[in-house]
């Protein structure tokens, strides 16, 4: 913000636009991504085009001392992040059988959660003991090192395919038994003729089961940027702490993300219905009782600090879930109705969708808490994102109890276009 220019008691007003350039440039391109992404043969080349994205925006950040161009890289690094998610999703999904999906999207989120944490913490090291340049310098290298990793990379859907290109050739001929051919040929038309005109996105919104985890996804964004923009407020106005209490305030709330591979096995054995509406029941009475810690005293930052554990508990144990859900969905689809969903499925765009949701929480979270906060106070900012809590709860109902369920309820759209 100095670069910029910008008066330092500006500063939060200008980090929070552009955070939310961020996430608002992730928000609208998430879908486009997840299509697009459907349609390339590999996942690797959305991978790098992802990280050459991204190092563009280092660059143009590295380099200015505008305003204006600190938003337009903040607007590149949303696009990065939004296609390097959709890609990470549809990479685990073709990697990892259904059953075990959900510890699998455990692990990710808990390596994202490392990353948030562990990425102020260098960055404030490296800043401290090398300046800004060398900050980038360093972000630099991870890149390179992860360019690296993903020219790599070998996909399970490129080694299927090369085996059997090595089976073909060691046939007579080179080629594979006519029989086989034949049967291949009549399969593939007979699913040729299921398949709709339209984008398999609009056939995923007609799911009820993919509309409720999407919104589920899109409440948890709300609670968890809601605190961003104001639980470093809340502690240094009512407890007096410094930049750094205000910066630790946030461990509670991101460790339990370190939980997500067990959340996710658990989602795994029980389904997404138990976890899910478990979790949002629980939410709202930990949410509500943040407002009893308002007095300063220790006795009420301990009991905030309990509470923000559990909040963050009860987040990160349905994220899994609500992943896992939307391409149960899909194979429901799939198998009800074969190739409705396109000749390569709509992994990505399915898990665009849900990313979709993701960042338009983040998006709109800050602008909700500081407005209530802000206008009301703590206690009806943290009632209100409870009461939102409670009524996210009610549809969870609807959820699926385990992956072997196959309810011709949940198959029905919940409505036709």
């Amino acid at each position: 913000m100095t670069r910029a220019g910008v008066p330092y008691s500006e500063r939060e007003y200008w980090v929070s636009v552009l955070l939310m350039c961020e996430a608002g440039t992730a928000l609208a391109l998430c879908p486009v991504f997840g299509y697009l992404v459907d349609r390339v043969h590999t996942r690797k080349f959305p991978f790098l085009s992802a990280l050459v994205i991204l190092a563009g925006c280092m660059v143009i950040q590295h380099t200015s001392h505008s305003l204006a161009i600190f938003i337009v890289g903040r607007l590149f690094q949303g696009c990065a992040a939004a296609l390097v998610v959709v890609a990470s999703f549809a990479l685990l999904n073709d990697s990892v059988p259904l059953e075990h999906l959900g510890q699998t999207i455990g692990y990710l989120g808990s390596a994202i959660a490392l990353g948030f944490l562990l990425g102020p913490f260098l960055g404030g090291i490296v800043f401290h003991a090398g300046g800004y340049n060398a900050v980038f310098y360093v972000a630099y290298s991870i890149i390179a090192v992860d360019c690296a990793m993903r020219v790599t990379m070998i996909e399970k859907r490129a080694a299927i395919r090369w085996e059997q290109e090595s089976v073909t050739e060691q046939q007579p001929n080179g080629n594979a038994s006519p029989g086989r051919e034949s049967a291949s040929t009549e399969q593939n038309q007979d699913i040729g003729q299921t398949r709709g005109t339209k984008f398999a996105l609009f056939r995923i919104l007609q799911q009820r089961r993919v509309l409720l985890s999407s919104w589920a996804l899109l409440a948890q964004g709300i609670l968890v940027s809601a605190f961003d923009a104001t639980l470093p407020i809340f502690v240094e106005t009512r407890y007096g702490w410094s930049e750094l209490g205000m910066g630790l305030i946030f461990l509670p709330m991101a460790i339990p993300a370190f939980l997500e591979p067990l959340f996710g096995f658990i989602t795994d054995r029980c389904g997404a219905r138990l976890i899910a509406c478990a979790c949002f029941c629980l939410l709202c009475p930990a949410l509500i009782c943040l407002r009893f810690a308002e007095r300063d005293d220790i006795a009420y930052m301990v009991l905030l600090i309990i509470l923000l554990f559990l909040i963050g508990v009860f987040i990160h144990a349905c994220t899994p879930a609500m992943f896992v859900e939307t391409q149960r969905a899909l194979t429901a689809m799939e198998a009800e109705n074969p190739g409705c969903l396109g000749p390569t499925g709509a992994v990505a765009q399915g898990f665009g969708l849900q990313s979709m949701c993701q960042f338009a929480g983040v998006f709109f979270g800050p602008l909700w808490g500081g407005f209530v906060e802000y206008r009301f106070g703590w206690g009806t900012m943290s009632g209100s994102l409870g009461m939102l809590a409670a009524l996210t709860a009610v549809p969870m109902l609807w959820l699926s109890t385990d992956e072997h369920e196959e309810d011709d309820e949940d198959r029905e759209p919940l409505f036709r276009c």
